[in-house]
């Protein structure tokens, strides 16, 4: 009876545990800048994560690079401006879609970190910042917005 009860205790603080570690990645504050012109069809971005831990996930640095792509824009040295591939509202007036699209993890599919930890810095006490190279496949990105009806195509006029 003993030995079933601390299998139970053993499973159930498992289970508990694990569902602590998860991060919702929506709720990560970030910035994010133009590094380099990638590979055609990538976009090469630097994302600095905000974080209390001094660390950041994988999930955190790509859902920041796809969502700066997405919804911000960007800057960088040695290029233009560029514009956000669709206007921040449409984040909340198609808000199942992207709920799924977070929440399922299908935006890991569009993009790729090429330095984990390119830099880390404590600004304050309990906040760090932390900086990572992703490269962003905007063109299947693009392709699969335009699909779920988020963005116009390029071809579909003004």
């Amino acid at each position: 009876m003993i030995k079933k009860l601390l299998i139970f205790l053993f499973l159930l603080l498992s289970i508990l545990s694990s569902q602590a570690k998860k991060v919702d990645v929506t709720q990560t504050r970030y910035d994010i800048e133009g590094v380099n012109t990638g590979t055609q069809g990538n976009f090469l971005v630097k994302v600095y994560i905000y974080t209390n831990k001094g660390e950041a996930t994988t999930e955190q640095l790509k859902y920041a690079a796809v969502h700066g792509v997405l919804f911000r824009g960007f800057a960088g040295k040695g290029f233009a401006n560029q514009k956000a591939l669709a206007r921040p509202e449409i984040e909340k007036q198609k808000n199942d879609f992207f709920n799924a699209f977070w929440g399922n993890g299908d935006y890991l599919q569009f993009a790729s970190v090429i330095n984990a930890v390119a830099d880390r810095v404590k600004i304050s006490n309990k906040e760090y910042k932390i900086g990572a190279i992703v490269s962003v496949s905007k063109e299947s990105l693009r392709k699969t917005m335009e699909s779920a009806g988020i963005i116009r195509g390029l071809n579909s006029g003004f």
